[in-house]
């Protein structure tokens, strides 16, 4: 199986010599790559000294239409020694339930995260059996008291983060198109971890929603923007509310020099939509797929300015297309929760990876290409 290949430089300054075959401690994620594209002969290997989590053998990445969800999450969760921290917006599976339960069975430092409606005034089933298990949990909405706790990543031993459109649900496994991602990048782990304790001390106990918190800050924000689309630095992560992710989504479109590729479950950003239009004007092919259940403001402008609209529908009856990606210049791949609206943006906390690592954006931009062969032209 391809190993996934990260970064040269992340190989000089890791590895001291170079080196023909794997040394002790050298694993990767698994990657999968659809046909038509290439694969290099001799992938770059990457270095993990002494981290202490082996995500050998986990995806790189997932598409719900060809692969369930449920068994890296939970595999990833097995293997997970020390701490895992889980923010998710909704969680309906059992085999995710069974697997945090047992990691604190094992000692494993255990805490999750839930949007608060999804909790109070009634929980569901499984967010129910994770509240009685002793699980540590805390619940918040989004700021001042608005929006919703809109993440659906995981953390675990500090080393590897699962993150993507998909809730922890049957739902999203089954009925709509989603995608999840698994990353080791040192800096987008420790991003989101540092995220995650921005947002822990905000929430408040599941057994006490009326405990004090700490007051709403401004979200963590990368420290060193170093993804260098077409000259534009922008952030390896971003994340709400008000923490600069529509800023960077803007900067990234002004940067497109050939195609901007969207797949958006919901879209009603001037911003955004003003920046395709610039894109649009200056000769940039932008597409446009939409869920086909969401309203879509923008259609009018998006035909004057000659962009190619289609709406998609879920899987099975009743599913959405809840991707929420970007593919710029088949170079750059932005992906996380955030729908381009004005809620992810000011209300919502939510979360967002700006990635140039092939690995990532050649099947995502593959995804693009699929989903959008049967997605509908509007009338």
């Amino acid at each position: 199986m391809r190993k996934i290949c990260y970064s040269l430089l992340s190989l000089l300054l890791f590895v001291p010599a170079v080196f023909s075959a794997p040394p002790a401690g050298l694993e990767a994620l698994a990657l999968k790559t659809p046909p038509p594209l290439e694969v290099p002969a001799v992938p770059r290997p990457f270095y993990q000294p002494d981290r202490g989590y082996d995500w050998s053998g986990l995806p790189a990445y997932i598409f719900t239409e060809e692969e369930k969800l449920a068994a890296p999450i939970v595999e990833a969760i097995g293997r997970t020694r020390r701490t895992l921290d889980v923010a998710l917006y909704n969680l309906q599976l059992d085999a995710a339930v069974e697997a945090l339960v047992k990691a604190k069975a094992r000692g494993v430092k255990v805490r999750v995260l839930f949007d608060e409606a999804h909790v109070f005034p009634q929980a569901g089933k499984q967010i129910q059996a994770v509240l009685d298990s002793g699980i540590e949990t805390r619940v918040m909405d989004g700021r001042g008291g608005t929006g919703a706790m809109h993440c659906k990543y995981a953390v675990f031993d500090g080393t590897l983060l699962e993150t993507g459109s998909a809730n922890w649900s049957g739902f999203a496994e089954t009925f709509s198109y989603e995608n999840i991602m698994f990353t080791a990048d040192r800096d987008i782990v420790a991003g989101y971890g540092g995220n995650f304790e921005w947002m822990w001390r905000q929430a408040r106990p599941a057994s006490d929603p009326g405990a004090p918190a700490a007051k709403p800050t401004a979200p963590p924000s990368d420290p060193t923007p170093d993804v260098n689309f077409n000259g534009a630095l922008l952030p390896d992560y971003a994340f709400s509310p008000r923490g600069g992710t529509e800023a960077a989504i803007v900067k990234a479109i002004d940067a497109a020099r050939a195609e901007a590729d969207v797949a958006m479950f919901t879209f009603t950003s001037g911003n955004i939509m003003a920046a395709l239009r610039r894109a649009s004007a200056r000769g940039v092919a932008v597409k446009l797929m939409l869920f086909i259940g969401q309203k879509f403001p923008f259609a009018d402008e998006a035909k004057a300015g000659r962009m190619d609209l289609r709406f998609k529908t879920g899987r099975l009856e009743q599913g959405q297309m809840h991707n929420k990606f970007a593919v710029l210049d088949g170079r750059l791949l932005i992906n996380g929760s955030y729908n381009w609206t004005a809620t992810a943006e000011n209300s919502n906390t939510e979360n967002t990876i700006f990635t140039m690592e092939p690995e990532y954006v050649k099947p995502y931009k593959a995804e693009f290409d699929k989903l959008y062969l049967k997605a509908v032209k509007p009338d």
